[in-house]
C-alpha cells in the first residue's frame, strides 16, 4: 500500500481514481484533474497532500510537484466548499489571465467530514450547472471508496492489534498450564504418601483416597483442555458444533458411551461432596435404589453433570441446610433428583439460568460465581441425550426456611 506523507492509499483506490478522472477528460474536455486527500498529525490542523493528477502522471507515486490550480485559492475554496448550501457557481473559480480560467473544485464529504478534494480545470468552456452536478456524482463516487478503504484501513489495524493480544494471552494460558501441573503432582504425591500411611478403617482414608481421585480429574481435564487448545493454536479447522461449544472439555469424545454401574459414579462424588457440605454444617442425605440397572452413557460427561449440581447445591444453601441426593428408575430411563434447602432461583431468571455466565438475582449476593456452572451442565446432557428440569421453589423439609430447589436428570437406560 503506497504511502503519500500522513496519508495511507492503496493501489486499488488509485486505479479507482484514475478510472473517475478519466471520465471527465473523456465526457467534459478538461485539461487536468487532480485529487487531494486530508491529512492530519495528532491534533494539527488538517491538510491537503496531492495524491494523484490526471492526463499528466498516471503512475502510483508520491507527486512532490503536483499543481494546486491557484496555489491561493484552493485552500481558501476548501475552506468554503465545506458547507453544502453552497451554489454550483461558489465553487467554481475563475482567474482571467490564466491559462486555465475555469477551475471546478468540489470537496469529498462523507457524513460532515471532510476527506479531501476534487481539482478539475478547463480553458474554453464555462461550467453549466448540470456539468457540476455530474462531476458531484463522480466526487461521491471517489469518497465512498475512500472511506471504504480508511474502514478497511482500521479493520487491518484492529486485526493486528487482537492477534498481538492472541498470542499475549496464548502465551499466558500455556505458562499457566505448565505451572499448574507441578503443584497437582505434588498434591497428588503427598496424598498417596498419606495413603500408605493410613490404615483402610482410619476415617481419613477415604478423604486421602477423595484428594488423588479429584487430583487425577483435574488432571484429565487439563490435558482435555490442552488437546482441544492445541488445534487452536495450530490453525486446525473445527466443526462449527465444537467452535460454539460451551465447554472446552469432552468435545471429542462426547458421543462415545458405554455401559456403568451408576455407584461408579455416585459413591466417589458423594464422599467429596459430603467433606465440603460439613464444612458449611449442610447435611448431605441419600436415598439411592437397590439393584439399578447399568446406564448407557458416557461416564466422563455424567460424572461432571452431577459434579456441577452438587457442588452447585452446596454452594446456594445456607448454614444447616439439608442436600438430597435420590436415584431411581422406571423400564426406560434412570432418574437423579437433587433437592436441596436453599436460596431458590426466581421465575424470571429460570429461563435463562442455563445461559453462558448468567447469574440473575445471585450476582447481587455475596456469593461469588462466574454462571458458567450450569451452562457446562446443559450442554454436556443436550450432547449425552439427558432431559434436565428444573423445579424452584421446592419444598421438601419441614419447617424449610428458603425456597429451595430440584434438578432431576432423566437419563435413558438403552441405546
Amino acid at each position: 500500500m503506497p504511502e503519500y506523507e500522513e496519508v495511507r492509499v492503496s493501489e486499488e483506490f488509485i486505479h479507482l481514481c484514475q478510472a473517475q478522472l478519466s471520465l471527465l477528460l473523456q465526457n467534459f474536455l478538461v485539461q487536468e484533474s487532480a485529487i487531494y486527500l486530508t491529512s492530519s498529525k495528532n491534533n494539527e490542523t488538517p491538510k491537503l497532500i496531492p495524491i494523484l493528477v490526471y492526463p499528466n502522471s498516471v503512475s502510483v507515486s508520491p507527486f512532490r510537484s503536483l499543481p494546486f490550480f491557484d496555489s491561493k485559492s484552493v485552500p481558501e475554496t476548501f475552506n468554503n466548499v465545506i458547507d453544502e448550501s453552497f451554489q454550483p457557481q461558489e465553487i467554481t473559480t475563475y482567474t482571467p489571465n490564466s491559462s486555465s480560467p475555469h477551475q471546478l473544485i468540489l470537496p469529498l464529504i462523507y457524513q460532515d467530514l471532510v476527506l479531501g478534494l476534487l481539482a478539475t480545470k478547463r480553458k474554453n468552456l464555462p461550467w453549466q450547472p448540470n456539468e457540476i452536478i455530474q462531476i458531484k456524482q463522480i466526487a461521491q463516487t471517489i469518497t465512498l471508496a475512500r472511506i471504504i478503504e480508511q474502514k478497511q484501513q482500521l479493520s487491518d489495524i484492529k486485526l493486528t492489534q487482537l492477534e498481538k493480544l492472541r498470542i499475549l494471552e496464548n502465551n499466558h494460558l500455556d505458562d499457566f498450564l505448565h505451572q499448574l501441573r507441578n503443584p497437582l503432582t505434588a498434591i497428588r504425591t503427598f496424598a498417596k504418601l498419606l495413603l500408605k500411611r493410613l490404615l483402610p478403617k482410619d476415617p481419613n482414608y477415604k478423604i486421602s483416597e477423595s484428594i488423588i481421585r479429584e487430583s487425577d480429574r483435574l488432571k484429565e481435564l487439563i490435558a482435555d483442555f490442552n488437546e482441544q487448545w492445541e488445534k487452536f493454536n495450530n490453525g486446525e479447522i473445527l466443526p462449527l458444533t465444537e467452535i460454539e461449544s460451551t465447554s472446552f472439555f469432552l468435545t471429542e469424545k462426547i458421543e462415545k458411551s458405554e455401559k456403568f454401574d451408576i455407584q461408579e459414579v455416585i459413591n466417589p462424588l458423594i464422599t467429596t461432596i459430603k467433606a465440603i457440605s460439613e464444612e458449611k454444617d449442610i447435611e448431605l442425605l441419600a436415598k439411592i435404589s437397590d439393584h439399578l440397572s447399568l446406564v448407557y452413557s458416557n461416564k466422563k460427561a455424567l460424572e461432571e453433570i452431577l459434579n456441577n449440581l452438587l457442588e452447585n447445591a452446596v454452594k446456594y444453601t445456607p448454614i444447616y441446610g439439608k442436600i438430597l441426593l435420590e436415584i431411581n428408575q422406571n423400564e426406560s430411563q434412570l432418574m437423579i433428583k437433587i433437592s436441596d434447602t436453599g436460596y431458590g432461583i426466581p421465575p424470571e431468571d429460570q429461563q435463562h439460568i442455563f445461559e453462558r455466565h448468567y447469574r440473575g438475582i445471585q450476582s447481587q449476593g455475596t456469593i461469588s460465581g462466574t454462571g458458567l456452572g450450569l451452562a457446562i451442565v446443559k450442554e454436556l446432557c443436550d450432547k449425552i441425550g439427558i432431559k434436565i428440569i428444573i423445579t424452584s421453589p421446592y419444598y421438601w423439609v419441614k419447617n424449610q426456611q428458603e425456597k429451595g430447589t430440584q434438578f432431576s436428570l432423566f437419563i435413558p437406560l438403552h441405546n
